[in-house]
């Protein structure tokens, strides 16, 4: 009867703690998170005309800014509205944002334990938890290295991909300006009718820009250069890069080291580089020097949440004598 009364109060026990970590599973309210919504120091470069310019935004991208899109909205809106004000938008004005800014997208509407995660690792983990049926679907048939990783990206893949496409081409739209939208880790993705799809098969890094009027602009950009932390969860792409039709002229778009290996496509005009390296020799392996006449933004990733950029097991660095500015380059008038 004592065995009996002890295994009834275990499985009792038992019970309640499923029933409270499913109901735990379900809460998805976050606490009150600081970001930093400060305006920039404006480095501008060029003289004024109507030829456009090169706006490139390198801010440190904080947990409390992937809380809602509202959130990332109004971080952006703020240098966006200082730009204005400062008369660096225009028709022809192009802004380039961050590398991997669209990735952190997996953590909107997610608990605040992994908003608040300091590692990426400790992210994937809380991601895992309170995910359990989709995250343990999502991890079947995986093959990379960070497997973790692999399958929280998938299995919040198609809100990611939408959320992209709604905050940056309503931020393209508001302010009729060409927008760069940083890049974006999916499955398998691909742009049809003007809108972003995802598919069954490996991540990849991807670049998608937006015209005044919100649509994106064709081709996709995808990433082919990765770091040795991309390479654990996603998959280099060997698609040629093609060149964008801008008001401001033929843009290509290259990600990371790819701004700084190989040619660039014979009509390029432009160049836009988020992630921008600062030793490139040493990290981006050149073998053939870039032409570097062609006008180009580079952006520098200065900290993302969840380090995505590094190592999953160490903290994003986050040096606070690198400065954080908008960089504006004018374009010279075409004869």
């Amino acid at each position: 009867m004592r065995t009996y009364s002890k295994l009834l109060g275990l499985t009792a026990l038992a019970l309640a703690a499923v029933i409270i970590y499913l109901d735990w599973t379900r809460d998805r309210r976050s606490g009150p998170l600081l970001s930093d919504l400060r305006t920039l120091p404006i480095n501008s470069q060029g003289i004024p005309g109507h030829a456009g310019n090169l706006l490139g935004i390198e801010t440190r991208l904080m947990p409390a800014d992937y809380q809602s899109p509202e959130r990332l909205q109004l971080k952006l809106r703020t240098y966006l509205d200082q730009a204005r004000d400062a008369g660096l938008l225009n028709a022809r004005t192009v802004v380039v944002l961050p590398e991997h800014i669209g990735t952190g997208l997996f953590a909107l509407g997610e608990k605040p334990e992994v908003q608040q995660a300091r590692t990426l690792r400790d992210a994937m983990q809380w991601m895992a938890l309170s995910n359990p049926w989709d995250y343990l679907r999502a991890l079947l048939g995986n093959e990379g290295d960070d497997r973790r990783t692999e399958a929280v990206l998938k299995i919040k893949a198609q809100q990611m991909a939408d959320d992209y496409q709604q905050i940056f081409g309503g931020l393209a739209k508001e302010y009729g300006v060409t927008l760069v939208a940083g890049s974006i880790v999916l499955p398998e993705p691909r742009l049809e009718s003007g809108q972003l799809h995802i598919g069954h098969g490996p991540l990849q890094q991807v670049s998608l820009s937006f015209a005044a009027d919100g649509h994106p602009l064709e081709p996709l950009q995808y990433k082919q250069a990765l770091s040795r932390y991309e390479r654990r969860y996603s998959q280099a792409s060997d698609v040629t890069v093609a060149t964008l039709t801008t008001p401001a002229g033929r843009l290509a778009v290259l990600i990371g080291c790819d701004g700084y290996r190989g040619p660039l496509p014979s009509d390029a005009e432009l160049l836009a580089i988020p992630g921008a390296r600062e030793d490139v020799s040493a990290t981006c392996a050149i073998t053939s020097p870039q032409d570097m006449a062609l006008p180009r933004m580079e952006v520098r990733t200065l900290g993302l949440p969840w380090n995505l950029v590094g190592s999953p097991h160490r903290p994003a660095r986050t040096p606070h004598s690198e400065p954080v500015q908008l960089n504006n380059l004018w374009l010279p008038e075409r004869p």
